[in-house]
């Protein structure tokens, strides 16, 4: 046996374990810096092969190349269009008692069509996330080298380069985006006989104007509409000959060369002052001037420690990887059946960049449905923030992957909801309705309107799902202060609901008209149609909501009238039902067989079973299993984001095999773009997701898929004072394919973090510490011993529970009890 504690000030690092799980670790080190890195044999031909970088707002596609390069530029807040604060049908409301009756009385087709007259948006939705423009680098060199070429993004470090040998001269190139100093830099060097001969030209195909200014700058100024304008400006820093004019500038005789680019647009995230600010140009100069001054070398020291702080805090590793392969020959090998676990993990850790390089503390906007990496000027759906499932899972990962602080974007923007959405409360449900709401989408703008058309666009959960973002951020990190800035929200969305569901037939709470994220559903007599009362998703996110607010008002020790009203409204929500297949009803009557599209991408209504906690295997086995019964008649295929959703599902029913079987669809490699809805979901060579096209909260989702496989912490129980604590679960879905592994740094609900490992599918030891000082119990598959205690946990259903009391600072160290 070998134990070693290593105390540092504020801060305990942990190793008991084994001998073989101590060689693991150590091993674990290696394989995780050697496993940190995407590379190619050839420059990208096309976007989906080139390699994103990004500061969390401002960030690059870069494609290398030998004879020409280009940086595709985007910066968060360039968004086309204006805001539409009118879009609201102001007197929506007095149709509603009309469109209710038609619905119980079960004329759907009018009750659509009225649902479609008038509860949708009064304006279209035009606006969408842009392009800020593209950097072309053209070398006067023989466009092929003679030496070996390799294109690369190391995870680790945030960085994207190149190398090449080309007539007896070796080249070099490094990019990355810079939060610290908000600064994309590209960097060249020419080590031999040739020295680097390049046209740098900055140009945006609309909109926008370039000029040169002597001695080393491009400077690009331009606008989306009436509100938004932007700038941007490129230095050069070179041993070489610089001149230019017009759109482009010429480096001649240098043996280094560095360019500095940096952004800004007149965006104010102030729905009061209409979204417009200053004119960019003082910060951008700023910016830029701060930058040089610096210098590469500095400004690369300090872009790699930041970028460190957030993505060191978690390592892991599956097992082998087969890291003699290109990324792409890898991803298809993959797909084609080869057991590569090591690929998986640096998927998981990929998706953690992504989520690094675009959502940082400081973001005007959160991570959109590209991340901030979008090539056009209408992108596909617009790359905005849709509330029926994409928007949420891009923030999936924040809480358990430690990087708690990203949420804070999409925490601040469902803040900014709050004005705009109790607006459109009272236009769809009348003068006087309290609290606040949004449907089914927002953007840059503040967008709280319903969509121009069904099924999309009318959807009443969008503000309830993304109250329980909120609630979350507090349900992993404890802050106290920060759950009393947020109760008023979440209090606001409680109030919309309470005060517009209406009572079913059987007297429970349901929403109306209510409808199942575009899906339809067909009755027994043949009517089709999108809108009904009480779908399942609808109720589901309402439960949720009013769960957690209730728990923030017992916490907060305030609102004791409202939370038993919250309490009684959730207890009397329409329940969850199981229908005549075994499944877990979609909609208000059991319907789900008569679908013409049994395989539907979306699988809205297990929303209970993940994101949400109303479902669980051990507390609503009937439930879980009417859950299985559903996912097993949608089947496996679908969209990138639709099968990452699986693996989640598959993972919070314990069944690892399967949801690594969803990760393995996921990654398939694929090239289309056309958009298609089924069963063309896969990756991209790049390892963006294909939705198709690209969304990238399919990446998003698979990192959170991976992490339910290894951790969970959703399910409650009622502590011995009468409050909850969290149920921690390790290894609750661990697949056969990954035998031996190691995962530390990961966050559970209560404010612990966890490590753990595993050999020959059995767990061999883990470390607990409390943060927050709140109790928990630890559930686990086989019997363990922790701090030195050998007593048997409590069996449940095959597993075994243990529960642990309050207490701050303190680390649990648990190992497999021997010959069990």
């Amino acid at each position: 046996m070998l134990r070693i504690n290593l105390t540092l000030k504020n801060f305990t690092l942990v190793f008991f374990s084994s001998l073989t799980g101590w060689l693991l670790n150590a091993g674990e080190v290696c394989a995780q810096k050697k496993n940190l890195q995407l590379w190619y044999r050839s420059p990208a031909k096309e976007w989906i092969e080139a390699l994103p970088v990004g500061n969390g707002a401002f960030g690059a596609m870069v494609f290398g190349g030998i004879g020409s390069d280009r940086l595709q530029l985007n910066d968060i807040t360039v968004w086309s269009g204006d805001p539409q604060p009118a879009a609201d049908r102001k007197d929506a409301y007095k149709f509603l008692d009309t469109i209710r009756a038609a619905i119980r009385q079960e004329q759907y087709k009018e009750a659509q069509d009225l649902t479609a007259r008038y509860m949708t948006s009064s304006a279209p939705y035009y606006s969408s996330y842009q392009t800020l423009g593209d950097i072309f680098l053209h070398y006067k060199t023989p466009a092929t080298a003679t030496g070996s070429y390799k294109r690369w993004l190391d995870i680790g470090q945030a960085l994207a380069g190149e190398t090449f040998s080309q007539s007896g001269t070796r080249y070099n190139r490094e990019t990355f985006s810079s939060a610290p100093d908000s600064v994309l830099v590209h960097h060249l060097e020419a080590a031999g006989n040739a020295p680097i001969e390049v046209s740098i030209l900055l140009n945006r195909k609309e909109k926008s104007l370039t000029r040169f200014e002597a001695p080393n700058k491009l400077v690009m100024t331009g606008n989306t509409g009436a509100t938004l304008e932007f700038e941007v400006q490129l230095a050069v820093i070179t041993d070489g000959v610089v001149d230019g004019g017009g759109d482009s500038l010429t480096v001649r005789n240098a043996r280094e060369l560095t360019i500095y680019v940096t952004a800004g647009t007149s965006y104010l995230p102030d729905y009061n002052k209409g979204f417009k600010g200053e004119h960019p140009h003082g910060k951008v100069a700023r910016r830029l001037q701060h930058a040089m001054g610096k210098g590469y070398n500095r400004l690369r020291a300090d872009h790699i420690a930041d970028y460190k702080k957030f993505f060191d805090r978690v390592q892991i590793n599956l097992g082998a990887a087969a890291d003699s392969l290109s990324t792409d020959e890898r991803l298809k090998a993959y797909g084609d059946g080869k057991n590569d676990p090591g690929f998986a993990a640096l998927f998981y850790q990929y998706g953690r960049y992504l989520l690094i390089s675009s959502s940082r503390p400081g973001n005007p906007l959160p991570s959109n449905s590209q991340g901030i990496w979008g090539d056009g000027f209408d992108l596909p759906w617009k790359c905005d923030y849709k509330s029926n499932i994409n928007y949420q899972m891009n923030y999936w990962p924040a809480e358990p992957t430690n990087l708690g602080e990203l949420h804070e974007p999409m925490i601040r923007m469902t803040a900014a909801l709050v004005a705009p959405g109790s607006k459109t409360a009272q236009a769809y449900f009348g003068p006087g309705t309290p609290g606040w709401y949004y449907g089914y989408t927002t953007n840059g703008w503040g967008w709280t309107s319903p969509g121009a058309a069904l099924p999309w666009g009318v959807f009443a959960g969008g503000s309830g799902w993304a109250c329980q973002h909120l609630w979350e951020h507090y349900a992993f990190g404890r802050d106290i202060n920060y759950l009393k800035r947020i109760y008023p929200i979440l209090k606001g969305a409680a109030e919309f609901y309470l005060a517009t569901m209406i009572t079913d037939n059987e007297g429970h709470l349901v929403t109306s008209p209510s409808t199942s994220p575009e899906n339809n559903f067909i009755t027994d007599n043949k009517q089709k149609s999108n809108v009904t009362e009480g779908a399942t998703m609808e109720k589901a996110i309402i439960w949720d909501l009013f769960d957690n607010l209730a728990i923030a008002s017992r916490v907060l020790h305030t609102d004791e009238a409202f939370r038993k009203k919250v309490i009684a409204a959730r207890d009397n929500i329409s329940p969850l039902r199981i229908g005549k297949a075994g499944q877990l009803e979609e909609w208000n009557k059991d319907w789900d067989l008569n679908s013409d599209d049994p395989h539907h991408r979306h699988v809205s209504h297990l929303f209970p079973l993940h994101p949400g906690h109303q479902v669980t295997v051990f507390k609503t086995p009937d439930l879980a299993a009417a859950a299985r019964r559903t996912l097993e008649l949608r089947g496996d295929d679908g969209t990138g984001w639709s099968i990452a959703w699986k693996e989640n599902f598959w993972a919070r029913l314990r069944d690892g095999d399967h949801a690594h079987r969803l990760l393995s669809y996921q990654l398939r490699p694929t090239t289309q773009l056309k958009t298609i809805m089924a069963d063309a979901g896969g990756t991209y060579p790049n390892l963006f997701d294909a939705h198709p096209p690209f969304q990238i909260d399919g990446n998003f989702g698979a990192v959170s898929g991976i992490t339910e496989m290894l951790l969970q912490s959703h399910e409650t129980y009622t502590t011995k004072d009468s409050t909850y604590g969290y149920v921690i679960d390790i290894l609750p879905a661990l697949p056969a394919a990954w035998p031996n592994g190691a995962v530390k740094g990961l966050h559970a609900r209560g404010g612990f973090e966890v490590d753990i490992n595993w050999r020959n599918g059995r767990l061999t030891d883990f470390s607990i510490r409390s943060a927050s000082g709140e109790p928990c119990k630890i559930r686990t598959a086989i019997p363990v011993s922790i701090n030195n205690n050998s007593k048997s946990g409590t069996s449940v259903r095959g597993s075994y529970m243990y529960e642990l009391p309050a207490q701050k600072g303190k680390t649990y160290r648990g190992m497999a009890s021997p010959n069990k």
